[in-house]
């Protein structure tokens, strides 16, 4: 049983997780501009100077709520890889797999994220908590790339990456049914595996290989 001083802590602990859960839900359904310290405090459901107690401002809240939410997604993200690749036994498994991960595997809360990418467009100021973000997603996707033998699997997380935010984009703003974006997303995802699964003379020689049917030919 907790007591005491390691009791206080807990709920101060509690009070501060309550806020960046509620920040990051007034970012998603409003955008950045409505987080502000008391519109924060009133989705939590506290006091309205809680807000100021835990985060001295506006900016110093939005980056810990999009942290807070990165890592969430993160872990997410690593099991929803693994449990997609576990039965892959091919390129085209992979594509398929994963996409259909993805895409399931889709938050609401997410579209927070990509309005604090937005606003770091137009506020240097956040460009550094943006680019901590995107390298974690990154790193997660990198691991469980390596592991499955794709020659650049540095270079490959950032390209699946960039994909996934590119769809995660597309579907909230304009959404498509679930077998409509599961056909683009996985030939995205195949082509972007096989490119990065090849060397680069073998992607160079396919590329070769193939005539496109062009105007006048």
């Amino acid at each position: 049983m907790v007591t005491g001083r390691g009791a206080s802590q807990e709920r101060s602990r509690e009070r501060r997780e309550r806020l960046l859960r509620a920040a990051v839900e007034l970012i998603a359904q409003r955008g950045v501009k409505a987080a502000t310290h008391r519109a924060v405090a009133a989705h939590a459901g506290l006091p309205a100077p809680t807000t100021g107690y835990y985060f001295s401002t506006t900016a110093q809240l939005i980056e810990e709520a999009l942290k807070y939410h990165v890592e969430r997604r993160v872990g997410e993200l690593g099991l929803l890889l693994d449990g997609a690749t576990a039965g892959a036994t091919s390129l085209e498994d992979l594509g398929q797999s994963v996409a259909r991960a993805l895409i399931t595997g889709a938050s609401t809360t997410g579209l927070a994220q990509y309005e604090v990418y937005l606003e770091a467009a137009r506020n240097p100021a956040l460009r550094a908590a943006v680019a901590a973000s995107t390298a974690a997603f990154e790193q997660v996707a990198s691991v469980r790339l390596a592991a499955l033998g794709i020659r650049d699997h540095r270079r490959a997380a950032q390209a699946f990456v960039a994909l996934a935010d590119g769809f995660a984009l597309h579907r909230f703003a304009f959404p498509q049914t679930f077998d409509e974006e599961l056909e683009l997303l996985r030939n995205g995802l195949r082509g972007l595996f096989l490119s990065y699964a090849l060397e680069e003379s073998e992607v160079s020689s396919l590329i070769a290989s193939i005539t496109p049917s062009l105007p006048g030919r």
